[in-house]
């Protein structure tokens, strides 16, 4: 970290330090005990929330990593990197909130539990929001980092091993924090200790879950009721008391004509004539009417088999998981300062980038059916959330990067220096031969196939696949991992 960090996490944890030591004061002056937590082994166990050791580490992590996070993401100049910090760091808070709730309460019902998390779940919903309309920033590779690792958050609702949980969101994040650090790291150092102060939290989260809430949020057996606790918090969202609205009113009284008229208050259904039918016995059929044999179902000669047009209409617009298709936002081709920007094209064979400059970057979202062809050098190719289209360009200067796509194919014509693949199922790459040294980086992607031009001009591509499947082991003291060969 820079000086300027380092001073201000130090000031933050020295003021954290000062609140604690004036509470212990002030419980001593009051006659109180401060065994707070006491002799308990389970780190929630005893006296309030605010006293629980897990709650107090967990404030050592807000004010060593997202504080500072917070306050150079407001020294960057972005207005959208604020903004969304701001939003973490309410979150946070507002998960704080609810582990000394944990700390003072048993274990609510699921109903409670949901009413204790939607402060935390709002705010995160609110970050990645943040980050889908920023697709255009220069500054997207930060909101991504963020928006990627927000969902961290979710572990007090993975039982029993929350761990790992933390470690899939966290893997995500550094997708992104890793083109930063790539970016900035030697040239400034303001955003390698933004991306330190990031990841530090998600890293050392993992470690406190490990050590107070291993197989899950951990509860006080000998606590109160949760829905009845309050908790104080600096965060907006959840400052309001976890306390059930009251009952509404009672029924109105009777007026005096109805009670004239012996009306009871409504308590169900009255079942008196239904249980003197049932005295009678056998008897109780005698008014049925006898059903014939042309009023049975399979005599029947005005059935069909033709499905009546509203509901076959109805039954082609709704698709199989009982969703209706969502309408698409208009298709768009533009340069936007240096960017090449292609977005909602649906079966679209021809869209051709010519004019290219060195300069420029190619951003390709949510496409479908669609090929892209890209004449000329850019400096940057992205694929983002792109299903069954097709790239094909000359060369590239720094990489391509596809993530969050199904079945796309990309063809290098001349060359580019690394490919990035990340959350895709179904990828084609096609390199030129000037391209064989290109460098491929894949992560939680499946059916990826490399193909390379043969041996000599009249020879087939030759097709080779990119491993999925992994084996691990521990050998003198270190992890050992390679790939799985099928024969």
């Amino acid at each position: 970290m820079s000086l300027d960090s380092a001073v201000t996490a130090l000031l933050s944890r020295l003021e954290t330090i000062t609140n604690r030591l004036e509470s212990v004061e002030r419980q001593l002056a009051s006659g109180g005990g401060s065994s707070g937590g006491s002799s308990a082994s389970n780190s929630n166990s005893g006296g309030s929330g605010d006293d629980s050791v897990s709650v107090r580490e967990y404030e050592d992590l807000i004010s060593q990593f997202i504080q500072p996070y917070v306050d150079i993401s407001r020294k960057l100049g972005a207005a959208d990197v604020a903004e969304q910090a701001e939003l973490v760091l309410q979150a946070v808070n507002a998960q704080r909130d609810m582990l000394k709730v944990a700390a003072a309460s048993k274990k609510p019902s699921d109903s409670v539990f949901q009413s204790l998390i939607q402060p935390t779940s709002d705010l995160m919903a609110r970050i990645v929001a943040l980050r889908d309309k920023g697709r255009t920033s220069k500054h997207f590779n930060h909101l991504s980092t963020v928006s990627e690792g927000i969902g961290a958050l979710g572990w007090v609702c993975v039982s029993p091993t929350p761990g790992p949980h933390v470690a899939d969101m966290r893997g995500g994040s550094e997708f992104y924090s890793n083109r930063i650090l790539k970016e900035f790291k030697g040239n400034s150092q303001i955003h390698v200790d933004w991306v330190n102060g990031f990841n530090g939290y998600l890293k050392e989260l993992q470690v406190f879950i490990k050590k107070h809430h291993t197989t899950g949020l951990t509860w006080n057996p000998r606590g109160g009721d949760a829905s009845s606790v309050s908790v104080s918090s600096s965060s907006s969202s959840s400052s309001d008391s976890f306390i059930p609205p009251p009952p509404g009113p009672p029924p109105p009284p009777l007026t005096e004509e109805e009670m004239n008229r012996g009306v009871a208050p409504s308590k169900g259904p009255d079942i008196s004539g239904v249980l003197a039918s049932l005295n009678k016995g056998e008897a109780v059929t005698l008014g049925l009417k006898k059903v014939t044999n042309d009023m049975k179902t399979k005599n029947r000669t005005d059935k069909s088999s033709v499905v009546p047009a509203n509901i076959a209409k109805d039954s082609k617009a709704t698709s199989a998981g009982g969703k209706k298709d969502t309408p698409s936002k208009p298709p768009k081709f533009a340069l936007e300062g240096n960017k090449w920007t292609v977005e909602w094209q649906v079966n679209n064979k021809n869209v051709v980038i010519s004019d290219t400059e060195a300069k420029q970057t190619v951003y390709i979202y949510k496409c479908k059916g669609t090929t892209v062809q890209i004449k000329g050098k850019v400096n940057a190719i992205t694929i983002d959330d792109c299903s069954k289209t097709a790239v094909v360009f000359e060369n590239c200067i720094a990489s391509v990067e596809v993530v969050n796509s199904n079945s796309v194919e990309i063809q290098v014509i001349g060359r580019v220096p690394s490919f990035a693949i990340d959350k895709t199922s179904g990828c084609q790459l096609y390199l030129s031969k000037d391209s064989l040294d290109s460098e491929i980086v894949t992560s939680k992607s499946s059916e990826m196939n490399v193909l390379i031009p043969g041996a000599t001009a009249d020879q087939d591509l030759v097709e080779m696949a990119i491993p999925e499947q992994y084996k691990t082991f521990v050998r003198n003291g270190k992890l050992i991992t390679e790939t799985v060969a099928h024969v």
